[in-house]
């Protein structure tokens, strides 16, 4: 893991690189206790601009789906992000894609759940509209044009989380984030 990430936890979660080789896989995972967390972002370090036309594409894959919360996003705080998302505890049975702006929409992707890898990628473009593909398709009810951060206030960063929703660890493994912003 490079400087520039930082984890934080609400119990016992741990970030580990699982896979000796250089780059390996980075696997977030939750204590064993409910609503254990791990988060792994830039450290509150927001330098992705919105207006720049942002992108970030993750290949991971959720080792576990039951119980279990996962966003994979571009945040500015709690209220202001553009993000994949499983919920459980929402009753989701795929992906949903979501973006806020104090305000919130919740769409669902059309991708079901599975363990399998799958490449994330989320588009954000000056014309106030975000787009979202999984392995390279976009998704159902994407672009979305509502609740998108603001072009010149909202900074962006990486941050992905992982909760577990019952008394069993859970976790999450990324093989690779890329980041774009057009200057």
């Amino acid at each position: 893991m490079q400087d520039e990430w930082a984890t934080t936890f609400v119990g016992a979660g741990a970030v580990a690189v699982i896979d000796a080789q250089t780059g390996g896989i980075v696997r977030l995972s939750t204590g064993a206790l409910t609503n254990n967390d791990d988060r792994l972002h830039w450290g509150d370090i927001r330098s992705l601009l919105v207006s720049k036309k942002v992108s970030i594409e993750v290949r991971a894959k959720l080792n576990q789906i039951t119980n279990v919360m996962l966003q994979l996003e571009m945040r500015f705080d709690g209220t202001t992000l553009v993000l994949f998302r499983y919920r459980t505890d929402l009753g989701h049975t795929s992906w949903h894609i979501y973006t806020a702006n104090g305000a919130a929409t919740d769409q669902d992707s059309g991708i079901a759940i599975d363990t399998n890898y799958h490449i994330f990628r989320i588009e954000c473009f000056p014309t106030d509209e975000v787009h979202f593909y999984i392995d390279g398709d976009e998704c159902a009810n994407s672009p979305i044009t509502t609740n998108i951060p603001d072009d010149a206030a909202d900074y962006l960063q990486p941050f992905f989380y992982i909760q577990t929703l019952e008394d069993l660890s859970k976790s999450v493994d990324i093989d690779y984030v890329y980041i774009r912003q057009e200057r």
